[in-house]
């Protein structure tokens, strides 16, 4: 726990399941993607391929987040108890 209040293990825990949350959703739209293609439906796969552009945008976005919570957690000043 951070000392002034934050649980900082608890904060990355979510930060991951984020994570794991949009590399699962982009997984099963590229599946998807890949099944209507093959029937050629050009439309829905049109915003397939959009979502998962921006499912991996959205990914990207948050690589490197372990050491920015880190970061943040450091650069917090510490309070005494008086």
């Amino acid at each position: 726990m951070h000392d002034v209040g934050m649980n900082t293990s608890q904060l990355e825990a979510s930060v991951k399941q984020v994570d794991e949350a949009i590399e699962l959703a982009c997984t099963w739209s590229r599946r998807l993607l890949d099944a209507v293609d093959a029937y050629g439906m050009e439309r829905i796969g049109s915003k397939l391929e959009d979502a998962a552009r921006a499912l991996d945008e959205a990914r990207a976005g948050l690589q490197g987040y372990e050491d920015a919570i880190e970061a943040d957690h450091n650069a917090v000043g510490t309070v005494k108890l008086v």
